[in-house]
């Protein structure tokens, strides 16, 4: 799915990491950890496009649709928050506004009438509207609100609307940092039951433990200038490194006697 060639990233004389060669896999949630400041969100940002590396290469299948958490989506607070999440599938909220348009149109182009449709049907168009209600709604947004201006949430909320314009975007790549934040728990109960159905390959920083223990498959720890991936979740990368730490020392031990 992406394939990660001596990934390197340099801040003058210091280098966070170097020499990455990984591949993530679709069907696998890789939870992002290191200490702060190790790196972990300059990864991030460089898998998703938003930083350019110092060296390396970072390849992803023709036509992937990324979806990353964004903080700046808002083209105003006086959008709807459920068209807000719309948004997130771009081609088809295109084809609804446009196929909107035609409706009030005197004169319109049949065939680009029958275009139309046949997007909405390719790409469950006509379901975007329920489906971006249900990812609102299991983000703790309430139904009666959801047909409201985005300036009548708090912050915190609005952030839940950027997060569900993210997933209701059905990307094959998802990267999310810290997407707990501003969740109670019944919404992080429901983040997670989301991601485990997830089929793409997600890659999601967060400092909870038990967050990554429920939804990662795999851990990508940025420790000691470079990136390791450990299988399991976070409890048993925990284990992992912790053995092969112990490992290490012993051998520097047995060299030095």
């Amino acid at each position: 799915m992406i394939g990660i060639t001596n990934l390197s990233k340099s801040y003058g004389p210091q280098t966070l990491f170097e020499d990455v060669t990984l591949q993530l896999n679709a069907g696998s949630r890789y939870g992002l950890v290191g200490a702060n400041g190790s790196g972990k969100t300059t990864f991030l940002k460089i898998l998703t496009g938003a930083e350019p590396a110092s060296g390396g290469e970072i390849t992803f299948p023709k036509h992937a649709r990324i979806g990353v958490l964004r903080q700046d989506r808002f083209e105003s607070d006086d959008q709807l928050i459920l068209d807000v999440a719309m948004m997130g599938d771009e081609l088809v909220h295109r084809a609804l506004a446009e196929q909107d348009a035609l409706a009030d149109d005197g004169d319109p182009d049949p065939e680009r009438i029958a275009e139309i449709d046949e997007i909405l049907r390719a790409h469950d168009g006509y379901t975007l509207e329920s489906r971006a209600a249900q990812v609102l709604m299991g983000l703790g947004i309430p139904e009666k609100a959801i047909r409201m201006p985005v300036r009548t949430l708090s912050g915190g909320y609005k952030l839940r609307v950027l997060l569900a314009q993210v997933l209701v975007s059905r990307p094959d790549a998802l990267f999310l940092d810290e997407p707990t934040n501003h969740l109670d728990i019944l919404s992080i109960r429901w983040l997670e039951r989301f991601l485990n159905a997830y089929r793409g390959c997600a890659v999601v920083i967060s400092h909870d433990q038990r967050f990554l223990n429920t939804v990662a498959t795999h851990i990508l720890d940025v420790d000691y200038a470079t990136v390791i991936e450990y299988p399991g979740n976070y409890a048993d990368f925990v284990e992992l490194k912790l053995a092969t730490r112990e490992r290490k020392e012993t051998e520097i031990r047995r060299v030095q006697k």
